[in-house]
């Protein structure tokens, strides 16, 4: 069914209800009009009285009838039959009375066209209801007409009456049409606009936007549900009496700003606002708004709707911060591949001299060996002299290499510091003693400043804090050349559980080009605060060990007025975490194995021994696989007075341990077969005095994982390759009279 169908359908609806008015008023003037009929032509015509009586008494009652029946069910669906049942009457009472008494046809005729007329006037009904009213009207007629005597033909303005009849039936018609088009029009419209009126509050009711009319001020006067709901509201009476400015608008700016576009371009589109709800809180909406006006086209207020747009928004701004993220993600990219790539070039020229670094010692070893091997000395002093400068090299390169395995750790985040108890005071001196004797061709002394409110014992990996000292002070009087190093440590303070320390070293050198201090920590830079020679790693090993010791370093220089390297570190206070006792191990790696041989005097085939111990007496096992290693090992130690035997496995070392007496066992980690951890495991598993043989690892990796996996097999100590004869046998002595021996 078409809109045009339904509007049909609705109007004839419309007509039929509309007809019932006119149908009762229809039949109340007919009872009435016969009721004076009566009174009337009763009284003119009383030798016709009962026909006159009958006639109008007859329409009148059927009138009454139809105005009985129109209040019920029947009459209010067919009110179009009751009008033709009334009508027909009411033209048939008007026939007989015509009939009976011709005489009275032209007043008669003149009545019941009157009543014709008037009847298409006021009924409005559909144009073929009131040609049939004309037909039935015209055939009462003239059958009243037919059936009467031929004296009525000559009747005063009888044809005049006729053709009075016809013409008013004509009329009637055409009344009738035209006020039914009328009519049709104005019902019709009437439908539209309350099909409008539905639509737009169907529309209003229940739209997702918020749709609002408000007064010259802003003021809220109409709002649907929507609207209501966004902000909170629960009625149209709670947002009428609220102050919008303060209590709807963020700011009062906002609120001016809203009016004063809408009464410069009298409608806005897509503006965005920021309300506040009911309950305070915030949301963004997009308004629309225009003004509208009274029929004299003066503005009488705002009408618009909003949509709530706070999620859009933030996803707008969460868009945007990506956006943003993104594009400092790319610029953190490109400065890195920028990075890389320069790092790939300060790699390349670092390898190159790391490569000539490494060459220089070697050579010199390389050498000194080939002019002993081919007896190119002169005297013994010669080669002590030969034998001291391959030693000398071999510290250096010992120290390149150390220096690379530890910068090597830290980049794979394999650096792990120890926590053992020492005295701050005690390591400063060591390490300035090893400063100065490391460093004796430079005319610079060391002056310190030591603050004595330091606790006498902190815990923490004083090895590691030793090594960075022994950096940064070997640096500073390389770069002095000559003059005065000024070396402090300052107490900061303390936590419940950790104490802070100030460190100062300040050389007297020229300084450094400031263009030079961001790349001065980098490792693969060729820059030190020395010569301007070397790796470049001492430095940057110091400054990963100082963000390990939970401190930081910087530098402060002026050229021409020397450099200040200023750190800090953080210890634990004694007592914050027990730990068992840890032995004494001696680190031989990196600077140590090099700067504390300075510390011992006299010639290295001279070692002093402690003489209430007599090491001849003492037997040791020797456990290394490699045939070289091995010999050299046996002639140191047998050069200062033990007794050695040695094997070159873990099996022939357990079957050694069960035939002979044996005080200490030195055993290699890395062997073929079975290796040191699960040998020194079997002989823990033995049976006494056996499983408690002192038992020292020897090996060339020194990280502190393998010193806990040694350690952890049931290892005594850990001695990292390549030997220092001192210190090998300080631990061995070490060992050799711990108390246990004595059981």
């Amino acid at each position: 069914m078409t809109q045009n169908d339904i509007n049909i359908s609705q109007f004839k609806e419309e007509i039929i209800k509309q007809l019932l008015r006119p149908l009762r008023t229809l039949s109340k003037f007919t009872v009435i009009a016969g009721a004076f009929a009566l009174l009337f032509e009763v009284k003119y015509f009383s030798d016709f009285g009962v026909e006159v009586y009958s006639a109008r008494l007859g329409a009148s009652g059927i009138a009454f009838l139809v105005l009985l029946l129109s209040h019920f069910s029947f009459g209010k669906k067919h009110p179009v039959l009751l009008l033709h049942v009334l009508l027909i009457s009411i033209v048939g009472s008007f026939g007989y009375v015509i009939y009976t008494i011709p005489e009275t046809l032209v007043f008669n005729s003149h009545i019941i066209s009157l009543i014709i007329f008037t009847a298409a006037l006021f009924l409005s009904w559909e144009v073929y209801n009131q040609i049939t009213v004309a037909i039935y009207y015209n055939i009462v007629f003239a059958i009243s007409i037919l059936v009467n005597d031929q004296s009525v033909y000559f009747l005063p303005n009888m044809y005049e009456s006729v053709l009075f009849v016809l013409f008013i039936s004509m009329m009637s018609i055409a009344a009738s049409s035209y006020n039914y088009k009328l009519r049709k029009e104005a019902i019709t419209k009437s439908i539209e606009t309350a099909e409008s009126e539905k639509k737009y509050k169907n529309i209003f009711e229940f739209s997702v936007e918020g749709i609002f009319t408000s007064n010259l001020e802003g003021g809220i006067v109409n709002a649907n549900p929507a609207f209501l709901s966004m902000l909170g509201y629960n009625g149209l009476e709670e947002i009428i009496n609220i102050d919008v400015s303060k209590e709807l608008y963020k700011t009062q700016k906002d609120y001016e700003l809203y009016l004063n576009l809408l009464e410069r371009h009298e409608k806005i589109k897509n503006h965005r606002l920021i309300l506040k709800k009911k309950d305070g809180k915030e949301i963004v909406v997009r308004c629309s708004s225009r003004v509208f006006t009274d029929d004299n086209d003066q503005a009488i207020g705002y009408e618009g709707s909003i949509q709530d747009i706070t999620r859009q928004v933030r996803a707008e701004k969460e868009k945007e911060k990506a956006m943003e993220d993104l594009k400092n993600a790319k610029m953190v990219a490109d400065s890195e591949a920028v990075k890389a790539e320069t790092e790939s070039g300060m790699k390349t020229k670092f390898l190159s001299k790391l490569g000539h670094e490494i060459k220089t010692p070697l050579n010199s070893i390389m050498g000194f060996l080939t002019m002993i091997h081919d007896d190119l000395f002169e005297n013994y002093k010669e080669l002590k002299d030969f034998a001291t400068e391959i030693q000398t090299s071999a510290d250096l390169l010992l120290e390149i290499i150390n220096k690379n395995l530890d910068l090597s750790r830290i980049e794979g985040g394999r650096i792990e510091l120890s926590e053992n108890s020492f005295n701050l005071k005690s390591e400063v001196e060591k390490t300035i003693n090893l400063v100065n004797a490391s460093l004796k061709n430079y005319k610079v002394s060391i002056r310190k400043e030591y603050d004595e409110n330091i606790p006498k014992e902190l815990v923490g990996d004083e090895k590691r804090l030793r090594q960075v000292l022994i950096n940064i002070l070997t640096n500073a009087v390389k770069f002095s050349g000559e003059g005065e190093v000024n070396f402090s440590v300052i107490y900061e303070g303390k936590s419940d559980t950790h104490a802070q320390l100030l460190f100062t070293v300040k050389d007297s050198g020229p300084g450094i080009d400031e263009e030079l201090i961001p790349s001065l920590f980098n490792p693969y830079s060729s820059e030190t605060n020395s010569s301007g020679n070397g790796a470049g790693l001492s430095l940057a090993i110091s400054k990963e060990l100082i963000n390990l010791m939970g401190g930081h370093i910087e530098v402060e220089s002026t050229k021409g007025e020397g450099s200040t390297f200023i750190f800090t570190v953080r210890f634990k206070l004694p007592g914050v975490i027990e730990k068992p006792k840890e032995k004494v191990i001696f680190d031989l790696s990196k600077d140590n194995v090099k700067k504390n041989t300075s510390i011992i005097e006299g010639d290295m085939h001279k070692v002093k021994t402690d003489e209430s111990f007599e090491t001849k007496k003492k037997r040791i096992l020797l456990v290394e696989d490699n045939p070289i290693s091995q010999n050299v090992e046996m002639k140191i130690l047998r050069e200062v007075g033990y007794s050695v035997e040695a094997v070159s496995n873990g099996i022939e070392a357990i079957k050694a341990v069960k035939e002979k007496h044996f005080d200490l066992i030195l055993m290699d980690v890395e062997m073929e077969g079975m290796d040191g951890i699960q040998a020194t495991q079997e002989i823990r598993s033995l049976e006494e005095p056996i499983s408690k043989i002192p038992i020292i690892a020897v090996t060339a990796h020194s990280s502190m994982k393998d010193r806990e996996r040694c350690l952890s097999s049931g290892m005594d100590d850990y001695i990292a390759k390549p030997i220092n004869i001192q210190f090998l046998k300080m631990t061995i002595d070490q060992w050799l009279n711990d108390n246990r021996l004595a059981q």
